[in-house]
């Protein structure tokens, strides 16, 4: 009988330190998770401009596509907020634009995705999402906050991310988000590159 007794104590002392283990490693993975998710999304400093929670969604629209610069006041026409777009004689050839709605929170969203080639012949995307506070749309990929600090974009404070190929800077006014993705380049060629782009609003 006191052998019997003394056989369940290790019993119980494994379960207890079995269920610590368990404990430990799903806090260590849930830690993980957030940590993950912080450095896959852009972060927000304390400066940031705040979104304006109150935009309505629209309804759907037919998708605008353009192949000429001097056609893109069709895509300024069908969104609801200022374009991010590159100035006329900038030395950034576009090669195409699309607006298009997509599904958001029971309604719709519109992103406008702006391809253009610089004099290097490297590839530009300028991106431009309405509602402001639509950040999930612009995709998580495979991007980390980079080590160095964004750029100034079209007058806007902007957050640097890199993957190893692509940096991506992107900003937030308060009726708008936008983005602009290129090839890893030095800062001065990335500054040349984005200089000329502004907002343009449907004139």
């Amino acid at each position: 009988m006191k052998k019997g007794k003394k056989e369940k104590k290790p019993s119980l002392l494994r379960k207890i330190i079995r269920w610590a283990i368990t404990a430990v490693v799903a806090v260590l993975l849930l830690a993980a998770f957030y940590l993950a998710v912080i450095l896959g999304h852009p972060q927000e400093n304390e400066n940031a401009v705040q979104a304006d929670m109150t935009q309505p969604l629209l309804n759907a629209s037919p998708a605008v596509t353009v192949t000429e610069e001097a056609r893109l006041n069709e895509i300024n026409a069908s969104f609801p907020v200022p374009v991010m777009q590159a100035m006329s004689g900038s030395g950034l050839q576009l090669i195409s634009g699309v607006s298009s709605d997509l599904a958001y929170e029971g309604g719709f969203a519109r992103k406008t995705v702006l391809t253009y080639q610089t004099q290097t012949g490297r590839q530009m995307l300028v991106e431009s999402i309405y509602p402001a506070r639509a950040l999930e749309l612009l995709g998580k990929g495979d991007y980390h906050m980079g080590s160095v600090a964004g750029q100034a974009l079209a007058g806007m404070e902007s957050v640097r991310m890199e993957n190893g190929k692509s940096i991506r800077l992107h900003a937030r006014s308060e009726t708008g988000l936008y983005a602009v993705t290129v090839p890893m380049m030095d800062s001065s060629e990335l500054a040349e590159t984005i200089r000329s782009l502004q907002l343009i609003g449907n004139e």
